[in-house]
């Protein structure tokens, strides 16, 4: 593969971690939620920790692509 596309396919990654850690964050803290008949304290809680974690994921991926 070229070295013009790997930034390319790189950023297509980093798109998809960070979507799908932050969806199944609040997909998680939803069945939580329903599974103890709580408001939706677990889905607020775990939807921002697949934000940070998805954020710090992708900073990492993005500063060093050599760490993946």
């Amino acid at each position: 593969m070229s070295e013009s596309k790997k930034p390319g396919l790189l950023l297509i990654g980093v798109g998809q971690i960070l979507t799908s850690m932050i969806v199944s964050g609040f997909l998680l803290g939803y069945l939580l939620d329903l599974y103890f008949g709580t408001q939706p304290i677990f889905i607020l809680i775990l939807g921002g920790l697949g934000f940070i974690g998805g954020f710090l994921k992708v900073y990492r991926l993005l500063t060093d692509p050599e760490l993946q």
